[in-house]
């Protein structure tokens, strides 16, 4: 791990082609400063990170004191890292205190990640949230062992619900209708999960096992409680977390210059509003030079008791994710697309990075969903957009 302080400033300035009502502006500006130090002391480590953010838009909320991500909306100062690694022996380690965690191998879409919480306030950069936890590792050979107790749970983090960030249309009870976005309480206790993994030359295996909260929340649209304004109907949406068991297995093999993986997962769940779910991707990736080709196919054997829009992390399932990405002499550049299969709607990425310095870099990107409104990418139409960011690092 390397020692030592760094960070970046960046400003990042957002124009869309449309708007999805009047609240929603033609464009957006947003700064970032975000600061992380590392020390290793004898055989510990330490790390501590913070980011502070303005937003022009109403993604971001007050700033209040939220150390565990739980408010709807972002607050302009949170605490990204701040943990400890403590070796128990030669083989075991004890991390303590709020990291990210990541068990997916098939990186874009992973169902091992389901008890993981994101953030969605900019849906195109789906961002992981941190956890409070505890996470015990060790190995003894090929055989490795990941045990997590995540005390709190911190919820998934939506769009401003009617706005032109959510993955909501045409079909669900919104329409002309307003959204009052509600911001339920959820529930404080999070999960717990156990993970076996083993390396047998070039086959990787492994078993997890996983129980808690789930922090993707349920939507309930309480048309009972509607009321008449000056502009039309509205009807209040509260957010409800349901509890979810999950077990799953993955495995990779190493074929020549491809990289194969595959992962199950079974979900299960007593609320009539989530269901069980099977849960399966395949990917292959492959590295061209400085750069990875990665193709990853997702999908749900299960179908869910409600609209999938609702349940968010298996929205776009089935699933059909090309991302391709590369460093350059004079920068990086990637290109993602994904194709929702069920409503045949998709999304395209597309991000060209220039290393202006060895401390400044200038990125031109944009996002444009595509297709039809029922489907979770396609109701993003009018958040099709260009951007361009200024960074400084150091």
């Amino acid at each position: 791990m390397a020692e030592g302080f760094s960070g970046y400033a960046e400003v990042k300035g957002f124009t869309f082609a449309e708007r999805a009502s009047d609240r929603d502006p033609r464009a957006l500006g947003w700064a970032t400063l975000f600061a992380k130090g590392e020390r290793k002391l004898g055989d510990s480590r330490f790390t501590a990170s913070a980011r502070a953010e303005e937003i022009s838009s109403r993604e971001r909320g007050p700033l209040v004191f939220d150390p565990a991500d739980r408010d709807a909306r972002r607050t302009p100062v949170s605490v990204r890292d701040l943990w400890m690694r403590l070796p128990l022996t030669s083989s075991v380690d004890l991390q303590l205190g709020r990291f990210e965690l990541g068990w997916g191998k098939t990186d874009g879409y992973s169902p091992a990640d389901a008890f993981l919480p994101r953030d969605l306030s900019d849906p195109f950069a789906d961002e992981k949230l941190p956890l409070w936890a505890a996470r015990l590792s060790g190995q003894r050979g090929p055989l490795r062992v990941e045990a997590v107790a995540c005390p709190v749970t911190t919820p998934w983090r939506l769009p401003v619900l009617g706005g032109r960030n959510a993955p909501l249309s045409t079909g669900l009870p919104i329409g002309k209708v307003g959204i009052e976005d509600k911001e339920n309480a959820p529930p404080r206790d999070g999960f717990g999960a156990l993970r076996l993994l083993a390396t047998f030359g070039n086959w990787d295996l492994g078993v997890w096992g996983r129980f808690g909260v789930r922090p993707a929340p349920l939507l309930v649209f309480r048309t009972d409680l509607a009321s008449l304004g000056p502009s039309g109907p509205t009807v209040p949406v509260e957010r409800r977390y349901a509890r979810e068991q999950g077990a799953g297995v993955e495995v990779s093999l190493v074929a020549g210059s491809w990289v194969l993986r595959g992962e199950t997962a079974a979900l299960f769940s007593g609320d009539p509003g989530l269901g069980n779910a099977l849960v399966g991707t395949l990917s292959a990736e492959r590295g061209f030079g400085d750069g990875t080709l990665l193709v990853t196919l997702a999908g749900n054997a299960k179908d869910t008791p409600v609209d999938a829009t609702f349940l968010f992390d298996r929205a776009l399932l089935p699933v059909l994710i090309v991302a391709w990405n590369r460093t350059e002499a004079w920068g990086n550049w990637k290109v993602v697309w994904t194709e929702a299969l069920k409503h045949g709607d998709g999304l395209l990425k597309a991000e060209v990075g220039y290393n202006a310095t060895d401390f400044w870099s200038l990125t031109l990107g944009g996002e444009l969903p595509y297709g039809s409104e029922k489907g979770p990418l396609g109701a993003l139409h009018a958040a099709r957009r260009a951007h361009l960011a200024l960074r400084r690092s150091w």
